[in-house]
C-alpha cells in the first residue's frame, strides 16, 4: 500500500496511472509514425523535440482526466459512459493545449499527429481502463484482511471496502465471538464467532492485516490471539487507525479522547505556519487581483437582481472561536432571517436569489473572503467557519466539535473537497471528521493539494447548494 496525505492507495493505482501515461505516449507515438511514415531517428534533429512535446500533450491529458475523476475507481462503469467521459476529457485537453500553443508556440505538435493519434488514444485508454477494472474486481493486487469486531465501525470498515471498487483490499471473514451473522452476510464472507484459530485461518487464508474494530473492547478483546498473530508477521491494525487511513476522515463517534492524545500529528511547527501565511497573502493578493473584472460583474448583476447590498457581512467563529465578520456576495433576499432567525440553507431554499443560486453552485459568492484571509481572519484552507449560535449548539450534540477551532477557518477545505455542502446537524458531524483529519495531518503540500481540488470543484459545479 502507499500513504499519500496519511491516506492508504493500492500500488496497483500508481501502475495504472504511470501505464496510462505510457499509452497516450505510446497512442502519440503511433499518431506520429502514420502522419509522416516513420518514426523520427536518433540523428533526425529536426524532430529531436518531438518528445518533449509529446510528453507534454501527455501530461495534459493526464491532467484532463484527474479533473474528470477519471482516476477515481470506485464503481463499476459501462462502455458507454465511460467512453463519453474519455471524450470530455480530452476535448477539455485539446481546449488547455490550445492555449498553451498560444503563449508557448515551441510546444506545437506537428501539425495532424494529434488527430492521426485520437482514435488510438480512445482504444487504448478505453481497454485499459477495462483491464484496470477487471483487475479490481477479481481482487488481483488487494490485501486480504480480517475484520475483528461487528459493530458500527467494524460495517463502515466493511462497506467502505466492500463498496470502493478500488479500495485495494479484500475482507475475508469477521471474527467476533458475540456477534450475529448480520454483517458477515451482508458482506457475504464466513463468520468466526472463535478466535482460538484466528492465526491458523488467517495464514491459510493469505491475510496480511487484522483490523480490530471492536466498539467495546473491555472483556471482549482477543489479545492473546492477536499477539500470536503479530508475532506470525501478520500486521494487526486498530479499527479508528485504518479507518481514518483509508477514508481520509476521522470516526468522530469511537476516537477516545486517549486515541488522539497519543496518536501521530497535530503538529505545528512554527517555521510550516510562517510558510502557510505568506501562501495565504500570496492566494489572497493574486485571487483579488486576478479575481476584480469578475467581481465586479457579479455586484452589478446582484444588484440588477434583487433589492439590498451586494455585500452581505455575517459573524462566524473563527480561531479559538474568536468571533469575525466574513464577507460574501450577498445570495439571498434582503433580510433573508428576520422571521426566521438563523437556520440552516436548504438545497431548494426559496430565500436564494436567481442570481445567488448561479454564485452558489459555482461557489462565486465567496470571493470577498480574500478580504478576510489578507487580515487575518481566515486561512486560504482550513475549516469552514461557522455561525456563533450553531457553534455552540454543535459543541452540545457532537464530540470534539470545539476542536476545529484550534486552527484558523479557510475558504476551502478538506471537508469541502471531499463532502457536498452541509446544511445539517449530520452534515456536520461528517464534515468535523474530515476537519479533525486536516488539522491532525495538516502540511504545506496537502494545501496545495486541496487549492488544485478546489479549482475542480469550481470548474464543474460539484456539492454547491
Amino acid at each position: 500500500m502507499l500513504k499519500f496525505f496519511h491516506t492508504y492507495y493500492p500500488i496497483r493505482n500508481l501502475v495504472f496511472f504511470l501505464g496510462e501515461g505510457l499509452l497516450i505516449f505510446t497512442a502519440l507515438g503511433i499518431g506520429f509514425a502514420v502522419r509522416y511514415h516513420g518514426l523520427p531517428g536518433p540523428q533526425d534533429t529536426m524532430r529531436l523535440t518531438l518528445w518533449i512535446r509529446v510528453l507534454v500533450v501527455t501530461l495534459v491529458v493526464q491532467l484532463s482526466l484527474f479533473y474528470h475523476d477519471l482516476y477515481a475507481v470506485s464503481k463499476r462503469q459501462s462502455v458507454s459512459d465511460l467512453s463519453l467521459r474519455l471524450v470530455q476529457a480530452i476535448g477539455a485537453a485539446c481546449i488547455l493545449l490550445a492555449g498553451i500553443y498560444l503563449v508557448c508556440p515551441p510546444v506545437i505538435l506537428e501539425q495532424g499527429v494529434f488527430f492521426f493519434a485520437l482514435f488510438f488514444l480512445l482504444l487504448l485508454l478505453v481497454s485499459w481502463r477495462f483491464a484496470y477494472q477487471y483487475l479490481c474486481l477479481k481482487g488481483i493486487g488487494s490485501e486480504r484482511v480480517f475484520i475483528v469486531g461487528s459493530g458500527r465501525l467494524a460495517g463502515l470498515i466493511g462497506s467502505e471496502i466492500q463498496e470502493n471498487l478500488d479500495s485495494g483490499y479484500k475482507v475475508e471473514a469477521v471474527l467476533d465471538k458475540d456477534a450475529s451473522k448480520d454483517l458477515a452476510d451482508r458482506f457475504q464472507v464466513p463468520l468466526y464467532t472463535s478466535y482460538d484459530l484466528m492465526c491458523e485461518m488467517a495464514v491459510e487464508r493469505k491475510v496480511s492485516k487484522i483490523i480490530v474494530a471492536l466498539d467495546e473492547k473491555r472483556g471482549k478483546f482477543p489479545g492473546e490471539a492477536l499477539l500470536r498473530c503479530r508475532l506470525m508477521g501478520i500486521s494487526i491494525l486498530d479499527g479508528v487507525a485504518f479507518y481514518e487511513a483509508l477514508t481520509g476522515k476521522i470516526f468522530v463517534e469511537g476516537a477516545l479522547p486517549s486515541w488522539l492524545i497519543y496518536s501521530d500529528g497535530f503538529h505545528r511547527h512554527p517555521w510550516t505556519q510562517l510558510v502557510k501565511r505568506i501562501l495565504d497573502i500570496v492566494f489572497a493578493a493574486t485571487g483579488l487581483l486576478l479575481s476584480a473584472p469578475l467581481m465586479a460583474l457579479i455586484a452589478l448583476a446582484v444588484k440588477w437582481d434583487s433589492p439590498g447590498p451586494v455585500f452581505y457581512t455575517q459573524e462566524r467563529a473563527g480561531q479559538r472561536e474568536k468571533p469575525f465578520r466574513i464577507v460574501k456576495f450577498r445570495t439571498m433576499v434582503q433580510n433573508a432571517e428576520q422571521l426566521s432567525g438563523p437556520v440552516w440553507a436548504g438545497e431548494r431554499d426559496s430565500r436564494i436569489t436567481r442570481v445567488g443560486r448561479i454564485l452558489r453552485k459555482l461557489r462565486l459568492d465567496e470571493l470577498p473572503q480574500f478580504w478576510n484571509v489578507l487580515r487575518g481572519d481566515m486561512s486560504f484552507v482550513g475549516p469552514r467557519p461557522e455561525r456563533p449560535l450553531f457553534v455552540q449548539q454543535l459543541k452540545k450534540r457532537i464530540p470534539y466539535y470545539g476542536e476545529r477551532h484550534t486552527v484558523k477557518p479557510g475558504i476551502t477545505g478538506w471537508a469541502q473537497v471531499n463532502y457536498p455542502y452541509g446544511a445539517s446537524e449530520e452534515d456536520a458531524l461528517k464534515k468535523l471528521e474530515y476537519d479533525l483529519f486536516y488539522i491532525k495531518n495538516f502540511s504545506i503540500l496537502m494545501d496545495l493539494y486541496i487549492v488544485l481540488k478546489t479549482v475542480q470543484i469550481v470548474l464543474f459545479g460539484k456539492g454547491a447548494r
